[in-house]
């Protein structure tokens, strides 16, 4: 009770002079230093409040300009031009540089080797979309200017992509024989491959040849897919293997200097694919019934050893050979008069025959058998025809001068069996895993 008196007495300021010197001291040092602190800092305080409303920015509220407007019948004029604009194939109006003295105008150096793309068509530019840079620097047609040229294709189910292909199509006599479909079966294979033509887009590059004991193409170079020239190519196809024109002696392609050597043959592949490596096709297309016979060039040493070979079974079989041609000499003959049945349309070794109605016929026959001929010994296969290894090594080097020389890769190959024989399908079928592509085999077309 006597303490809480104090400390109110003391509070109340009369108890201050009740304190001793040293207490009064002490108490007025504290209250000084206290009362200091609270002026320094009001003074702090007050000084950044008068310093930052001098130096700030006071804002300002502007009114933006009024906003234009149209008419009705202007504002609505004017959203169906822009979108006649948008919907329009024209291409979008770029910026341009005019000089009224051209010759004044310093263009930029362009430290670029121009590539010399030469083609032998002339196309009419049409306003279309796509995607590409050109590869000619004004001296040519640039290839990407063409925007995206690949074509997807269905050729005889086997699918793919290309951007420049080349259709390789047998036309040899054995294409039509009967077991294939005749001539209405070839005119099968010809409608499937119009198909594929008519598919292709008009930025891809293509070709088609034609081969049997020679080789045609529809072009000399590749031509785009345009419409016309997609109907000319079907045109092409459109005699081929009809009964007036069956089978092909003579073509535009010829053997190279560089690969393996020929001296002819039948079904003539090699020069289908010599046409189409040397055209630079990305995806090569073949439809054939049978491997290709190429016969062999003989150097001087094999020609030489197999006329030997000749001379000596002469030798050996002199006897028979003298009774056979004596026999033939003293051979009697007569004249008779046959019934021909009919027969239907046949292939023989001079070409393809139609059917013939029955009939009777006058023949000359022997009165008695005839002796059995003597028969030469045949040239062995491994020098008469080329092999797998062969055609590999021919285009390996075809590869190697028109592909690999120009940085490209090599061509996708796939092939399609119609009605072939084991041999042959053994023959395609290594040959397009070779060139990573796709082989099939089918008896004939409905």
């Amino acid at each position: 009770m006597k303490r809480t008196l104090d400390l109110g007495v003391l509070l109340s300021g009369f108890g201050y002079r009740k304190l001793s010197e040293e207490k009064q001291r002490v108490l007025l040092i504290v209250g000084g230093i206290s009362l200091g602190l609270h002026i320094a800092a009001l003074l702090v305080f007050g000084s950044w409040i008068v310093i930052r409303s001098i130096i700030e920015e006071r804002t300002v509220f502007t009114a933006p300009p009024p906003i234009k407007t149209y008419e009705p019948r202007k504002l609505e004029h004017q959203i169906k031009v822009s979108k006649r604009q948008r919907s329009s194939s024209r291409p979008a109006v770029m910026p341009r540089m005019v000089a009224a003295r051209p010759s004044n105008l310093a263009m930029p150096e362009i430290k670029v080797d121009p590539k010399l793309v030469r083609t032998s068509f002339q196309p009419k530019f049409k306003a279309i979309t796509g995607i590409g840079l050109g590869a000619g620097l004004g001296t040519g047609y640039g290839l990407g200017g063409f925007g995206e040229g690949v074509s997807a294709f269905d050729f005889f189910g086997i699918r793919g992509r290309g951007e420049k292909i080349m259709i390789c199509v047998d036309v040899s006599i054995s294409m039509i024989e009967e077991e294939r479909g005749g001539f209405e079966g070839f005119e099968r294979v010809k409608a499937r491959l119009g198909q594929v033509i008519d598919a292709l887009t008009e930025r891809t590059l293509f070709n088609v040849v034609a081969f049997a004991d020679a080789a045609q193409t529809f072009r000399d170079e590749m031509v785009p897919a345009t419409e016309q020239n997609k109907r000319e190519a079907k045109k092409f196809l459109s005699p081929l293997n009809t009964k007036n024109n069956y089978g092909l002696s003579q073509g535009n392609v010829r053997a190279v200097d560089f690969g393996r050597k020929a001296a002819g043959g039948t079904t003539r592949l090699d020069l289908a694919l010599t046409a189409a490596f040397l055209q630079g096709a990305d995806t090569i297309l073949i439809i054939s019934d049978g491997i290709p016979r190429v016969r062999k060039e003989l150097t001087a040493d094999q020609q030489s050893a197999w006329e030997a070979q000749l001379e000596q079974w002469r030798r050996e079989h002199a006897d028979a050979i003298r009774a056979y041609e004596t026999a033939m000499a003293n051979m009697e003959w007569k004249t008779e008069r046959v019934w021909v049945p009919p027969q239907p349309a046949r292939l023989r070794e001079d070409g393809m025959r139609g059917p013939t109605e029955g009939h009777y016929e006058t023949r000359r026959v022997p009165t008695r058998p005839l002796p059995p001929r003597p028969q030469p010994p045949k040239m062995p296969d491994h020098l008469q025809w080329w092999t797998l290894e062969d055609f590999f090594e021919h285009f390996a080097l075809l590869h190697e001068q028109c592909y690999s020389k120009k940085g490209k890769k090599p061509p996708v190959v796939h092939a399609i069996g119609y009605g072939i024989d084991k041999e042959g399908a053994d023959f395609l079928q290594a040959f397009t895993k070779k060139y990573n592509g796709s082989f099939r085999r089918i008896s004939r077309i409905n």
